[in-house]
């Protein structure tokens, strides 16, 4: 049964945006449909249940939330546009999403296949690093806060518990507070949510696709107390116990997300989303058979186009701090996961979930499983076609082709 909207005290003043109905809420407040009178566009509305006077903290929360959020363009998070308060009320204007959340169908269907959620939960990983990247950790990652468009791209939303490295001048995060989602929230957190880092939002996605794979309640139990009980012994059937068919890898990839122990977690949202994605190595001739290469390719130009598939799976990350294709550099670094899906002495195939036009200069890196050891490998876009999910696959053309040995080093990633 879906909770009940409990209604704020009044609606806030505004010339501007055309209250419509409820979409949902919580405790903190309720989110809206309106309409912006000045564009003529529909927008999702959040606003707190407390006036200013009642509960300034969760007002100053409210306003951190839009300052952290607006920092953050990516494509797998709702776009923050604007922050207002008439006085007494506040309220955060977000991009209206056409779609349900994840926890909303999960309540309505029951567990998800693991293809897709591998695909919801990935691009999740991947908005998160690059929150973490921008030191914004979330701190209340859950189905609930998952919103899932008609064409299946995943967003993040509801950054009212996020902590901002850059910005949190004000400390509303108490010592020894609990701030979360008891269920899915990393077990230090109960004691202490300021200390919260990135390995505490691995482990809140762990729990969030051990609830989309199974369908059930992530230690569950009746009061915090017992479910942070469980979480310390780790007192939590196995997915694939539940669902034989899953694939061992994701569902040793969900046990370390969901180890007690921070250290001895994935380090980051994109180790945790490498482990999900990469394949187990296979013992076999590091030169595979290659995919045909174009018939009207002829020698050395059959040898650089030849692409070799990476069937067992490779990882790595996108650094866009490198010259565009228009002559102009970018004024910021930034990294984003991504898929390694085929090679050749001329090229690599990636997918991202993000578009690059074609002729942006992007600098790909991979890290060695074994050593760690990162290679580097300038490309050019040439080719972009899109994927389900709000994924594009990207024909990338080295900006110098590889020769046989390090074809061979590249092909070791697989």
């Amino acid at each position: 049964m879906p909770p009940t909207i409990e209604r704020p005290t009044r609606l806030p003043l505004s010339n501007r945006y055309e209250f419509q109905k409820p979409l949902g809420g919580g405790g903190m407040g309720i989110v809206y449909r309106a309409l912006d009178r000045r564009t003529g566009g529909l927008v999702a509305i959040k606003v707190l249940n407390f006036k200013l006077s009642e509960n300034p903290t969760l007002h100053h929360r409210l306003a951190r939330e839009f300052r952290a959020a607006t920092e953050l363009e990516h494509p797998n998070i709702v776009r923050a546009l604007e922050y207002e308060n008439d006085g007494e009320i506040s309220f955060v204007v977000y991009e209206l999403i056409e779609g349900g959340s994840l926890g909303a169908r999960i309540d309505q269907h029951g567990r998800i296949p693991e293809d897709d959620a591998i695909r919801i939960i990935t691009q999740i990983a991947q908005a998160l690093h690059y929150a973490h990247e921008r030191q914004v950790i979330h701190r209340d990652v859950k189905p609930d806060n998952i919103l899932i468009l008609t064409n299946g791209r995943a967003k993040l939303t509801d950054f009212g518990l996020a902590k901002d490295y850059n910005n949190d001048c004000q400390d509303l995060t108490r010592h020894a507070s609990g701030l979360g989602t008891p269920h899915f929230m990393a077990p230090e957190q109960f004691a202490d949510a300021k200390a919260a880092d990135a390995r505490c939002d691995v482990y809140s996605l762990g729990a969030t696709l051990w609830n989309m794979l199974t369908g059930r309640l992530p230690f569950d139990a009746k009061v915090p107390i017992a479910i942070l009980t469980k979480k310390e012994r780790c007192e939590i059937p196995m997915a694939r116990s539940l669902v034989p068919g899953l694939s061992e890898r994701v569902d040793l990839a969900i046990r370390a997300a969901l180890n007690p122990d921070p250290a001895r977690r994935p380090i980051s949202c994109l180790a945790f989303f490498k482990s999900l994605t990469a394949r187990r190595r296979v013992r076999e001739n590091i030169l595979r058979t290659p995919a045909p290469c174009p018939t009207a390719a002829k020698g050395d130009e059959r040898r650089i186009w030849a692409r070799y598939p990476l069937t067992v799976g490779s990882c790595g990350s996108i650094d866009t701090a490198v010259h565009s294709g228009d002559g102009s550099e970018s004024s910021s670094e930034e990294r984003w996961p991504l898929v390694v899906q085929d090679v050749s002495a001329g090229g690599i195939g990636v997918l991202l979930a993000r578009r690059f036009e074609q002729g942006t200069v992007l600098s790909i890196e991979l890290l060695d499983g074994l050593t760690d050891q990162p290679q580097r490998f300038n490309v050019c876009v040439v080719r972009v076609q899109a994927e389900r999910g709000g994924h594009w696959v990207h024909g990338c053309k080295f900006q110098n082709p590889l020769d046989d040995i390090e074809l061979k080093s590249l092909l070791k990633f697989a």
